[in-house]
């Protein structure tokens, strides 16, 4: 038996990928699709604004993460947040690749490159742990007042432990001062095809891991700003998600629209075309608000990611040439 050539094999992707889509499209009903879509009308406007809003409340986060005196202009940061957007969400690669790339590009125009970067991972660490306590605390919430089962308490089990296990290694490696990133990419760099294609400089690694046990640990102020910065841009997107669906006429509560924002994270971490809808569609399904508010969902959420960049890179621009 012969495997494709991987050149052959990342281009069978995509193309598998939008197969999944259409089919999707058409199993769940084109025209239940299009009336969710023709029902939101006008208030994709208010969610494209209310992405906007959590992407400037990002910034300003990443703003205080990096050291007095080295901190670039506001719409510099914001354009660095929306050029990753863009990237994640037309590659279909989401934080995966847009994460990487706003800290390289941030670490490209910061004189002291490694600092920047240290900071950049300092805000996402701070969000990516806020996400997870916020996943906690719904599925807590919603295992209290309305019981899971099934597969949506399988799905929260793995949730919840997974999120409490990544919280509790930053706080201990925060708390220790521990180099874990280094450590991560020193046995990564082992690996038979990873190690191959893994090129890091350990001074650098070290000088980015310093920084960001000095921003998160020695400079507790920051630390306490960041967090509540982050606190507020993770209830805007729990909002939009309840604005959202209901914009669509479909009946949510504000706990409902925390449980998805939870749940709906399983898959975010699958971010490719075809499969991140159909986890959606699974999802609201379990939920018992059917798969076409998943899938219509899921659109939304890709075409306000494209809408708010693509505008907002435009208008960044624009006002700089102006300047």
């Amino acid at each position: 038996m012969t495997t494709p050539p991987p050149d052959r094999l990342r281009r069978l992707m995509p193309l598998a990928g939008f197969v999944l889509l259409a089919a999707l499209f058409v199993q769940l009903g084109p025209g239940r699709i299009i009336d969710l879509l023709v029902a939101l009308g006008g208030n994709l406007a208010v969610v494209a604004v209310l992405f906007a809003v959590h992407e400037c409340v990002r910034a300003l986060a990443l703003n205080r993460c990096l050291a007095p005196g080295h901190r670039p202009p506001f719409r510099q940061l914001l354009r660095i947040r929306l050029l990753g957007e863009a990237a994640g969400a037309l590659t279909r690669t989401g934080p995966f690749l847009a994460e990487p790339a706003r800290a390289w590009m941030l670490a490209g125009q910061a004189a002291r490159g490694a600092h920047a970067f240290g900071a950049a991972i300092s805000e996402l660490i701070v969000s990516s742990c806020t996400s997870a306590m916020v996943t906690v605390g719904a599925i807590l919430f919603a295992l209290r007042t309305r019981g899971l089962d099934g597969h949506v308490f399988a799905l929260s089990q793995g949730l919840v432990w997974v999120s409490l296990g990544y919280v509790a290694a930053a706080v201990v490696a925060l708390g220790t001062r521990l180099h874990l990133i280094g450590a991560v990419l020193g046995l990564a760099s082992g690996l038979p095809v990873v190690g191959r294609r893994l090129q890091t400089n350990p001074v650098e690694i070290r000088q980015m891991e310093d920084a960001i046990i000095h921003t998160l640990r020695d400079r507790p102020s920051t630390l306490i700003q960041v967090l509540l910065l982050e606190v507020v841009a993770q209830s805007i997107l729990v909002f939009e998600i309840y604005w959202t669906i209901r914009s669509m006429s479909v009946a949510v509560t504000a706990s409902t629209a925390l449980l998805v924002e939870a749940l709906t994270k399983a898959a975010n971490l699958v971010q490719f075309v075809g499969v991140t809808e159909a986890g959606y569609a699974v999802v609201f399904n379990w939920l018992g608000m059917t798969a076409a508010v998943g899938f219509t969902l899921s659109l939304v959420k890709l075409l306000r990611s494209l809408t708010v960049s693509g505008l907002g890179i435009g208008l960044l621009t624009r006002i700089d040439r102006r300047m």
